[in-house]
């Protein structure tokens, strides 16, 4: 049995002058990384979780950080899962 993984990308809007406080509270949240950041106050973060409660929550916490202008879901898919039986999409044939 194989465990499952949420891997999340979040699109973070923060203050310019606010950023680098931002980043060390995002980086401080548990399977939060900052994949990309510009000077225009933009943040591509990503997330690895171990279902989809702590989605939320980690991004309801870093909407909730002070600088945060808007923090939005852009991707969310699992990882690990076992795979499902195939099925037919016509049906049996004899």
């Amino acid at each position: 049995m194989s465990t499952t993984v949420h891997i999340a990308s979040l699109l973070v809007h923060a203050r310019t002058e606010a950023i680098s406080d931002v980043e060390r509270d995002i980086l401080a949240l548990g399977g939060a990384e900052i994949a990309h950041s510009d000077d225009q106050g933009r943040l591509i973060v990503t997330l690895e979780t171990a279902n989809e409660a702590e989605i939320v929550q980690a991004l309801t916490d870093i909407q909730l950080l002070t600088g945060v202008v808007s923090a939005s879901l852009v991707y969310h898919q699992t990882d690990g899962a076992p795979e499902a039986a195939p099925t037919s999409l016509q049906g049996d044939t004899q």
